[in-house]
């Protein structure tokens, strides 16, 4: 009989591997209580090997939403936690598996991430984003603000897919992330139809989770124009769609 676990991590390797002991020995140290199950999705051509963990290596890397669902489909976990390999936990985990067990509305959960300078990540959990936002956040204005520097839990719009819990059932009936989106935004459209279907995404700072960020990318220029396809993709997808059929949700 195999043996059931109670959390799935989902971790994509792109260029990070010299993060990866450290993550997961993070996970290791704060699921003292807990069945889990560490997965690694080699994106690309490293190839680290890790004890304990099942590896998938991937030929081409062909984006991180689809790599995450690779990582999903072989997962036996009851909740999923995405976790990017740049990444420490730092609290106990049966926080959040807490949230999920006492109730059954939540869908998503984002702990609070904390840069390598030990403040409070920027855009790691946020409201709905629209044009108007552009522009306020250009100013130094953010509506997300008051969210990602609040000290108590909060129903929010999205949290961050660096690191993000969803109960296994819903990210199979949403059919995971949408792989059109190469990298950018998933996390926020994934946020955005989990609430259609009428479950909370809770932004929860009692849990935290360092985030050294952006490890991955060499180039700026391609970074920028990784986000602002997916920007551009997502607004087609959510305010565009949404204004044929007459509704804004």
């Amino acid at each position: 009989m195999e043996t059931e676990f109670k959390t799935s991590f989902i971790t994509v390797n792109f260029k990070g591997e010299k993060y990866i002991p450290r993550c997961f020995s993070s996970i290791r140290k704060n699921c003292p209580d807990l069945n889990f199950e560490i997965i690694l999705v080699n994106n690309g051509d490293s190839r680290p090997e890790i004890a304990d963990a099942k590896i998938i290596n991937l030929e081409k890397n062909l984006g991180f939403g689809n790599a995450c669902n690779q990582g999903a489909k072989i997962a036996q976990g009851e909740i999923l936690c995405f976790l990017n390999s740049d990444t420490e936990i730092l609290d106990n985990i049966k926080k959040v598996a807490d949230l999920f067990d006492n109730d059954k509305g939540i869908g998503i959960i984002g702990p609070k991430l904390i840069t390598s300078e030990n403040k409070t990540q920027y855009w790691c959990a946020g409201l709905e984003t629209n044009f108007w936002d552009l522009v306020r956040n250009k100013l130094g204005y953010p509506r997300s603000k008051k969210i990602w520097n609040s000290d108590k839990s909060t129903e929010c719009d999205w949290v961050s897919g660096a690191s993000l819990f969803i109960r296994k059932d819903i990210f199979e009936k949403l059919g995971g992330f949408d792989e059109k989106f190469f990298m950018y935004f998933e996390d926020m459209d994934l946020c955005k139809r989990a609430r259609n279907l009428g479950y909370k995404v809770l932004y929860f700072p009692d849990w935290n989770v360092k985030h050294f960020g952006g490890k991955s990318f060499s180039s700026k220029f391609k970074q920028k124009r990784l986000y602002y396809s997916s920007l551009i993709y997502y607004f087609k997808k959510t305010i565009f769609r949404a204004s044929e059929h007459g509704t804004t949700n």
